[in-house]
């Protein structure tokens, strides 16, 4: 099973996948984790290009295609592999960043970043939770922390990310989990737990 966490900067993402990813293990099952862009030696060095801070202009068409150049590879060096081996891959993030970001954050045509997705053959999430808070929560979060080119843009271009976070949600009721990220970290890991737990016994059933 494919398992994504999705959400802006300090949404709490790293510390349910922490939780989410100690449950799993318990219950006897194999577990790899992944973020995005990175995780492979490739995806690793196109994530430092990708957020590092430059005084270039970087045109969203080329944040896209470095995403998914990562992510390809990933795809098939890493997520397809552990999946066959009968591992659950825990994502924080994937595809529906880049739509969230790069489509609605910044402009670029839906239809083209879907189009660059079906041609690479993706697999996709069987499942994802979206961290949901307001784009000025997530900077009072990361305020005390030296932020990355992506994370210093400004609060109206989170607030547009938030909202295709939020359209994603509605266009994905079978797969995207909305959750209030101003829970408390229990409440929170509670409901992962709870949705996560649904998906494993339907996906044995």
């Amino acid at each position: 099973m494919f398992i994504s966490f999705e959400g802006i900067e300090g949404s709490g993402k790293s510390t349910q996948i922490e939780l989410i990813e100690e449950l799993i293990r318990a219950k006897g099952y194999q577990v790899k984790k992944l973020r995005e862009p990175g995780t492979t030696e490739l995806g690793e060095k196109i994530r430092n290009i990708f957020l590092e801070k430059t005084t270039e202009t970087v045109d969203p068409i080329t944040e896209a295609f470095l995403l998914h150049a990562s992510r390809k590879h990933l795809d098939q060096n890493f997520l397809r592999q552990n999946l066959n081996d009968g591992a659950i891959v825990i994502a924080d993030r994937y595809a529906d960043a880049t739509l969230a970001y790069q489509s609605y954050g910044k402009g670029l045509d839906q239809n083209f970043v879907k189009l660059i997705h079906d041609y690479s053959q993706l697999l996709s999430p069987d499942l994802t939770f979206y961290m949901d808070i307001s784009a000025e929560l997530s900077r009072e979060r990361i305020s005390d922390r030296e932020m990355d080119r992506m994370e210093s843009e400004s609060i109206e271009f989170f607030d547009k990310v938030r909202k295709g976070y939020l359209e994603i949600v509605s266009e994905n009721p079978e797969r995207v989990i909305s959750l209030d990220a101003t829970k408390s970290i229990d409440e929170l890991k509670d409901e992962i737990t709870l949705k996560t737990i649904e998906k494993l016994n339907a996906s044995l059933g």
